[in-house]
């Protein structure tokens, strides 16, 4: 069983992060967790992006860092896989952060958008360089948190029309959370939901996930020499996953329960024997087939969802437990 790929946007303003937290989390999926691995489509590409790592963590001093990235838009093509096995197909895109600030009518504006508009899950980078105290109204124009909130007002949410039963999922991915983990953890998630407020409404439809990532706990005190170790940069890919899987498992429900309701009614049809036989067959094969990949669906759910316990999820502003 493989779905249909889904589209993933990464909105963060420049320095926030988002080509080192990808080539990290890059690096963490090759290994995998519990059985899962991403791997790029295209092996030279993949090839590119361990190569950027591998220089990332074999460099001292400010070179080690990426450049912000001077092309308009990267696209990056990912087969989540179980066992080698691929499931889910993603497409990501890194950008030029520039472009939170550029007019609608820049090239690379309408490139994002036009993306936006057909995107499944949306990354929110925000870097704790600026949560290192509590938030103040600076804090929302150096984030551009207010732009952030612009285009998911603008090319989401009248796009995809987010609902409890079918909600769009948000991953707020704290970059470089070794600069603010002095603080108290349930203080930064509140300043979080006061930067991102409407995706927190009740009956809004935003499933989000608040994830702090960092690449390593020594670099807040020496980011050009400390040791780079990646903690949690897997968790946003798991939860796009397993938010896919999610949305998919309920539609096959539902379907199982419309082949149902219809093998019902033909059991209480006055038909023909032979051809009440063939619907009746038919029927029942086709609910099995779809209990298989129910079944299928769950135990992957089981195993992301261990991965997500330990972070904070919301559903229409409601803290919620992960689980099948």
């Amino acid at each position: 069983m493989q779905l249909k790929d889904i589209k993933t946007t990464i909105l963060g303003t420049t320095g926030a992060g988002k080509t080192s937290y990808l080539l990290g989390m890059y690096a963490v999926m090759q290994t995998g967790v519990q059985g899962f691995t991403l791997s790029a489509k295209d092996m030279d590409m993949g090839l590119d992006l361990i190569e950027r790592w591998e220089q990332l963590i074999a460099l001292k001093g400010e070179d080690r860092w990426p450049s912000p990235n001077a092309a308009m838009i990267e696209h990056y093509a990912f087969d989540f896989s179980y066992g080698f096995r691929p499931i889910q197909g993603l497409e990501l895109i890194d950008y030029r952060g520039l472009a939170l600030s550029d007019r609608t009518n820049n090239q690379d504006v309408q490139e994002l958008t036009g993306y936006l508009a057909e995107s499944k899950c949306l990354f929110l980078c925000v870097s704790g360089e600026h949560l290192t105290d509590k938030i103040t109204p600076n804090t929302v124009r150096e984030i551009k948190s207010d732009r952030m909130n612009q285009f998911i007002q603008q090319y989401i949410s009248n796009e995809q029309k987010p609902t409890k039963e079918n909600p769009f999922p948000v991953a707020i991915i704290i970059t470089k959370y070794d600069l603010c983990h002095h603080r108290d953890k349930q203080e930064v998630i509140e300043d979080i939901k006061k930067l991102f407020q409407a995706l927190f409404t009740p009956d809004s439809g935003w499933l989000v996930m608040i994830c702090p990532v960092s690449l390593g706990k020594e670099l807040c005190n020496d980011p050009d020499n400390g040791n780079i170790i990646p903690v949690n940069t897997h968790l946003p890919i798991v939860f796009a996953v397993y938010s896919q899987l999610r949305t998919y498992g309920i539609n096959q429900k539902n379907e199982r329960d419309t082949i149902s309701k219809n093998l019902d009614k033909v059991n209480n049809q006055n038909l023909m024997k032979w051809l009440k036989g063939k619907e009746v067959k038919d029927n029942s094969l086709k609910i099995r087939e779809i209990d298989q990949e129910i079944s299928t669906i769950e135990e992957n759910m089981q195993l992301l969802a261990n991965e997500l316990q330990q972070v904070s999820l919301f559903l229409s502003g409601s803290e919620v437990t992960v689980g099948v």
